[in-house]
C-alpha cells in the first residue's frame, strides 16, 4: 500500500514538472513571439515616419525649388521702374557667373556708378544689337571675365515682360576707340553686346551674343 502512495506521489510530481515545462515553454514562446510582433510593429512605425520625414523634405525641396524657379524667371516683376534716378529697361541675367543686374535707360559715369546701363542700339530684346555697358567692379560686371563662347544668359524687358535667351558667339579685346561692336547689322536677327573693362583699364573686353 505505501508503495503505491509513493508510486502515485512520484507519478504526480513528474506529471506536474512536464505540465509545467511544457507550459513554460508556450509561454516563452507566446513572450517571444509577442515582442518579436512588437518589435516588428515598432521597426515598421519608425519606417513609416522616416518615409514621412524623407517625403515632407522633398516636398519642401520642391517647394524650395519651384520658389527658386520662381524668383529667377518671375523676378521680372520686382524689376523697379527706377534706380538711383534713372529709368530701368530690363535685367541682365547671367547665371553661369551669379550676375543679375538692371539696365538703366542712360549711359554716363554717375549711371555707370549705379548698374549696367545701355549704351547703344535698339530697345531691349528687339531686332539689332543691344549695346550694354558696365564697369569691371566686384558687384558689377566682373564676372563677365569667366564667360566663354557658347555660354548663355537673358534679358527681360522691364515693360513688356519678355524674356529672350542668348548664346555667346564670340569674345574678344579691343581699344576703347574700336566701335565696331556697336554695329547694327545682325541680318534682321536680336543680338546683345557686353561692354567692359580688362583688368588695368586699358583695353574694353566685348562679349558678343545671338538669340537662341
Amino acid at each position: 500500500m505505501k508503495n503505491k502512495i509513493i508510486y502515485y506521489i512520484l507519478f504526480g510530481i513528474i506529471t506536474f514538472c512536464i505540465i509545467y515545462i511544457v507550459y513554460s515553454n508556450n509561454l516563452f514562446k507566446i513572450g517571444k513571439s509577442s515582442k518579436q510582433n512588437d518589435n516588428q510593429a515598432s521597426k515598421m512605425s519608425i519606417q513609416r515616419k522616416i518615409g514621412e520625414e524623407q517625403e515632407k523634405e522633398e516636398k519642401e525641396e520642391n517647394n524650395n525649388t519651384e520658389e527658386n524657379n520662381e524668383q529667377n524667371i518671375e523676378d521680372k516683376d520686382k524689376i523697379p521702374a527706377e534706380m538711383g534716378g534713372y529709368n530701368v529697361l530690363g535685367r541682365l541675367v547671367i547665371e553661369k557667373v551669379n550676375i543679375s543686374k538692371n539696365i538703366l535707360s542712360v549711359s554716363n559715369k554717375e549711371s555707370l556708378k549705379v548698374s549696367a546701363v545701355k549704351l547703344y542700339g535698339p530697345n531691349i530684346n528687339e531686332i539689332g544689337n543691344f549695346c550694354i555697358c558696365g564697369h569691371n567692379w566686384k558687384n558689377m560686371l566682373k564676372g563677365v571675365l569667366e564667360l566663354e563662347v557658347g555660354d548663355t544668359f537673358y534679358l527681360i524687358d522691364r515693360k513688356t515682360l519678355n524674356k529672350v535667351n542668348y548664346e555667346i558667339y564670340d569674345i574678344y579685346t579691343c581699344m576703347p576707340k574700336d566701335l565696331k561692336c556697336l554695329n547694327q547689322n545682325t541680318e534682321g536677327k536680336r543680338e546683345t553686346t557686353i561692354i567692359t573693362c580688362n583688368p588695368g583699364g586699358i583695353t574694353r573686353l566685348i562679349i558678343k551674343a545671338k538669340e537662341i
